[in-house]
């Protein structure tokens, strides 16, 4: 029940959710002549917000601030000969069973795998891959993340000396990091996802105290030349903020949460 709380908090206050709530009351309270000036400054709301979500500028100022710090390092000379390992976080995928395989994943986990497959060839040091991912879907799915991503894996190609297993439980970050700490303990390992979803996770797994070497992909900023075409408001600028806020909202609750939990426990 927790958990669906905090993902349907998390949706109302991203900016499509705020837009979606305004409009949804505005249009309650419309018919209430007394109450039409709240109406709209409701509609007034959720113009601002997309108008402002929703303009290249904001979106790529809100999405930068997560990447800013992550470097793409293809050849990821920076981590150890030693690391024999990857660790894939999944970034979504649909329950529709009649579509291909390919289609029920969602971008950001194609991409990640993609980026999980680029690395293994490029390492032969690593011999072993956990793709990390259950079923984040409150009604239920008939297979999980990992299952799907693995399945596609199959199909687009990965080197035979490369052991696959899969976690099939966690689903959202805190519970992913969680069943990674158990499964490495100390040991070191190479973790493949998204460059937004990056801090977030290092954040987690400082406080796991885990030996992390992030491999970023699925980078989302664009440097655009302002223009009157940027400001005008899309529906991708939009998903792009939601990404950026959503993360933001999954750090402060963490943030939140572990302060709290010290000020509990003194």
């Amino acid at each position: 029940m927790g958990f669906v709380f905090k993902k349907g908090i998390s949706l109302l206050l991203m900016p499509s959710g705020m837009i979606f709530v305004c409009l949804f009351f505005g249009f309650f309270i419309w018919p209430l002549k007394r109450r039409r000036n709240l109406a709209r400054t409701l509609f007034v709301v959720a113009f601002l917000v997309y108008g402002s979500a929703g303009s290249a500028p904001v979106a790529n100022f809100l999405i930068w601030g997560l990447e800013r710090s992550v470097q793409s390092d293809n050849s990821t000379t920076s981590a150890s000969d030693n690391i024999t390992t990857v660790v894939m976080l999944c970034g979504g995928a649909f329950p529709d069973e009649d579509r291909p395989i390919a289609d029920r994943l969602m971008p950001s986990t194609r991409l990640r795998l993609l980026k999980v497959r680029e690395l293994c060839r490029d390492n032969p040091t690593i011999k072993q891959l956990v793709i990390v991912g259950g079923c984040a879907r409150p009604t239920g799915c008939p297979s999980s993340e990992a299952q799907m991503s693995y399945s596609w894996l199959k199909e687009v190609g990965l080197p035979s000396n490369v052991e696959v297993s899969l976690e099939e439980n966690s689903r959202d970050t805190e519970e992913n990091m969680r069943a990674v700490s158990e499964i490495m303990g100390q040991t070191p390992f190479y973790l493949v996802t998204s460059a937004a979803h990056i801090p977030r996770v290092l954040l987690i797994a400082k406080d796991m105290d885990l030996k992390v070497y992030p491999v970023p992909c699925d980078f989302q900023w664009s440097q655009n030349q302002w223009s009157l075409w940027g400001l005008w408001p899309n529906p991708d600028n939009l998903r792009k903020s939601d990404l950026a806020c959503h993360e933001y909202l999954g750090i402060t609750w963490f943030r939140l949460k572990h302060y709290f939990n010290k000020v509990l426990s003194i």
